[in-house]
């Protein structure tokens, strides 16, 4: 930061924000999938958050005996918990979200895949 010659008060570098326009924008064609997705992503976030609780809960309960808030807000993991949780949240990101990359361009509308006779 800079010091004001005249007052000898430091001034601000940082410029205000600036609001991108990004709530009307639509990524994916329809606003109305765009809000599905983010709630999709926004649910798998909530519960890996929760797993990753859990994971922790359950080390306190081995380790400690007993769990309180505090300890769960404290906790550091080791180096090989971070792995295990890497390849867990991994694991489920593949389980969970892969069938959003599959091809769907032979797909037809609900409906039209057989016609009944």
């Amino acid at each position: 930061m800079a010091d004001d010659k005249k007052t000898g008060e430091r001034t601000k570098a940082a410029s205000d924000y600036i609001k991108a326009d990004t709530d009307n924008a639509v990524f994916l064609g329809n606003a109305h999938i765009d809000n599905l997705m983010t709630i999709v992503i926004a649910i798998g976030s909530e519960i890996w958050a929760d797993r990753q609780r859990s994971r922790i809960m359950e080390h306190l309960l081995s380790t400690k005996g007993k769990v309180t808030t505090e300890m769960i807000e404290q906790f550091v993991p080791t180096d090989a918990q971070k792995t295990a949780w890497a390849a867990e949240r991994d694991a489920m990101t593949k389980r969970v979200y892969s069938v959003l990359a599959r091809d769907t361009s032979q797909g037809k509308p609900f409906g039209e895949e057989r016609k009944f006779n």
